[in-house]
């Protein structure tokens, strides 16, 4: 209201944020704004391109490398899976770096790349939002397809988590095709920030909790590992709700947790015979997980063995851990497990 009172006085107005409200104040009283959220022409205004990136901070650039034990070109690459990813328009495909990452990361002596995210991308509303919503049915690598009106916020007091991750930045436009965009997780380290999000309200648990069941996996101290998942899965919203469980549903929420851990981590894995649940690696071990609903851990085991899912892995070197996870269909929960190292 003000601003359209004094628009005599106004030569340019742009206005930014993190959602978009259209059916709110704002755009009731100035109804000649023009949105360009998704404008081609605007599609790289918000951040760093690749070319801009080479032309403004290449001798930055090659010092991180420098820092990281990398050739230039590898290291360009690791840093586009990391801070590349955000998409604006529906017909221009060109992503862009996140800019506040970028400048952390160049200013940074550390001779790694970290997720800057968490400390500079979390609204508190999100926060909010995320712990009364069930945020877990979202196939985040798989993506979900929505329509322009999907984007729209207009009732506040009942927001949908789709434009709300859309809106926060932990979803960007993927593709788009006859009218529905596809959208995704942007880079690694929003992965990896969305994901512990994910798996601290799964386990309704803090953060700490997470990195303290990870510290278990990553150093083979298996019995509180599992003592952990039994947890985690305890408190798991989104299996109990299904009506037919399958190893799917638990799949979903081991792979965010071990995302979060910024494992290197594939699901359905394929090997000649059959496939693999889940695969997880650091540069120390190398973990199978075999989930089974309504079956034995020796079964699962059993089945790592017979499929030989070590096989393309054994060459690198490092500890194969298989390890067995069962669950009750009509408890929901952990029932039984197993670990056996592989080599």
């Amino acid at each position: 209201a003000v601003f359209k009172d004094n628009s005599d006085k106004i030569r340019f107005l742009y206005i930014t944020g993190v959602s978009k409200f259209t059916k709110l104040s704002i755009f009731s009283c100035l109804s000649s704004l023009n949105d360009i959220s998704f404008d081609k022409n605007y599609a790289a205004l918000y951040g760093y391109t690749e070319k801009e990136l080479t032309d403004n901070f290449e001798e930055h650039l090659r010092v991180k490398a420098e820092l990281m034990k990398l050739d230039y070109e590898a290291f360009r690459e690791k840093l586009k899976f990391w801070f590349n990813g955000y998409r604006f328009a529906r017909v221009n495909s060109e992503t862009v770096y996140n800019p506040v990452s970028i400048s952390l990361t160049l200013t940074s002596k550390d001779p790694f790349l970290t997720a800057t995210w968490t400390a500079t991308g979390r609204p508190s509303m999100l926060m909010n939002f995320i712990k009364r919503e069930g945020l877990l049915a979202i196939d985040y690598e798989k993506g979900v397809k929505v329509r322009d009106q999907d984007f729209d916020v207009s009732d506040i007091a009942h927001l949908r988590a789709v434009p709300m991750l859309y809106q926060a930045g932990y979803l960007t436009i993927k593709d788009f095709d006859d009218g529905r965009f596809l959208l995704g997780i942007p880079d690694e380290e929003v992965r990896r920030d969305l994901m512990m999000l994910v798996a601290a309200q799964i386990a309704n648990e803090s953060e700490y909790w997470v990195n303290r069941l990870a510290d278990h996996l990553i150093d083979c101290e298996f019995d509180e590992f599992f003592e952990g998942l039994k947890s985690l899965y305890a408190g798991m919203p989104y299996g109990s709700r299904e009506g037919s469980v399958h190893e799917g549903s638990y799949q979903r929420v081991l792979k965010a947790f071990l995302q979060a851990l910024g494992l290197e981590c594939a699901s359905e894995v394929a090997y000649a015979a059959s496939r693999s649940d889940i695969v997880a690696k650091d540069r120390h071990n190398i973990w199978i997980f075999e989930l089974k609903v309504d079956k034995t851990a020796a079964a699962a085991m059993r089945q790592i063995h017979e499929k030989d899912y070590a096989a393309p892995y054994r060459a690198e070197g490092l500890p194969i851990w298989g390890i067995a996870l069962c669950f009750n269909s009509k408890t929901r929960q952990l029932a039984d497990f197993d670990v056996e190292k592989l080599q």
